[in-house]
């Protein structure tokens, strides 16, 4: 059996601990093994039956498939993309499985995603070691962000990106053009290249990643927080706060973007009944949005296991 094959867990609630064994035995059944000389050689995993790989899907499982005692490596999924890299830094979000050619779409036309990288670098470096992984990573990380900056970064010092790279699906945007949460995460992808730099005893490297790192934490705090609501808001064009509340403010969390005070607000809004504390916690918006469906609806009202990760982390950051 495969559970006993993964890391056990014990847990008082064996509901739990069945759904942790369920979980193993549901990702057995969709791996793809891989072949030695083959573009996967430790296999590899997708979402559905697209024909395609996700570079969004690989970052997110490689977060549990490390905790998976090598029997599911997540390695060789993440290097594929860097095998992808173009001349200019670009890595697609999606790559056809059988032909390996970027697939782009109408929505996202430069097939640009959340940069998740560097975090799950830091990630693999403290569940194995690899200083070498790092040192031989990080050019390619940084011709990556150095494309994002390129395309996507504008005079203001934000990052505009199509809705469909925020993968918060059907929630309305508002005409959103700079939004929280991908703008935290550019602030993650700077302040865990910073880390990397740090571990590899490069303090050039650290020193220009969290200068990044400040400028966009800066600009967030000073443009992107209402100290009204208490809440990080999208930006319009002109640079105008969106009262749409959502899930992706709490990516803030996770970039350490918040002052204590700042987290509290943010914090309590969690425990708020009215607002994101919801029984099963934490909805993709909050109970008082228009966009809130009792009945789930996708990310109007929904519950999203990745964004719960990222609330989860950020609010360990918070102690």
């Amino acid at each position: 059996m495969v559970k006993d094959l993964v890391p056990r867990i014990h847990f008082y609630d064996q509901d739990f601990v069945d759904m942790y064994d369920r979980t193993w035995v549901w990702l057995d059944e969709i791996w793809h093994q891989g072949e030695k000389d083959g573009t996967f050689p430790e296999g590899y995993f997708t979402h559905g039956d697209t024909g395609r790989i996700s570079l969004f899907d690989a970052c997110l499982s490689s977060l549990f498939l490390v905790y998976s005692n090598q029997i599911y490596s997540p390695y060789s999924m993440i290097d594929f993309f860097y095998s992808m890299q173009g001349e200019d830094g670009q890595i697609a979000e999606y790559y056809d499985i059988e032909t390996k050619a970027p697939v782009f779409t109408d929505d996202n036309p430069l097939g640009v995603s959340i940069p998740l990288l560097s975090y799950v670098e830091f990630a693999f470096f403290h569940k194995i070691g690899n200083k070498k992984r790092l040192k031989d990573i990080v050019p390619m990380l940084e011709k990556y962000f150095q494309w994002i900056q390129a395309n996507f970064m504008k005079p203001n010092g934000l990052y505009s990106v199509p809705y469909s790279a925020t993968h918060m699906g059907n929630l309305p945007r508002e005409g959103a053009e700079y939004t929280v949460d991908y703008n935290s995460a550019v602030a993650v992808f700077a302040l865990y290249m910073s880390y990397i730099g740090d571990i590899l005893n490069d303090k050039e490297l650290s020193f220009r990643y969290k200068r990044i790192y400040f400028s966009v934490k800066t600009r967030i705090n000073g443009m992107m927080w209402d100290s009204e609501d208490r809440f990080y808001y999208d930006l319009d064009k002109d640079g105008n706060r969106i009262r749409n509340k959502h899930i992706g403010c709490y990516w803030t969390l996770l970039a350490e973007i918040p002052n204590s005070e700042y987290a509290a607000y943010l914090i309590d809004q969690l425990r708020d009944e009215g607002e994101f504390g919801t029984e099963n916690p934490f909805p993709s918006v909050p109970v008082s949005s228009k966009y809130f469906s009792a009945e789930g609806n996708g990310c109007c009202g929904g519950v999203t296991s990745f964004f719960i990760y990222m609330v989860v982390k950020g609010l360990m950051k918070y102690g």
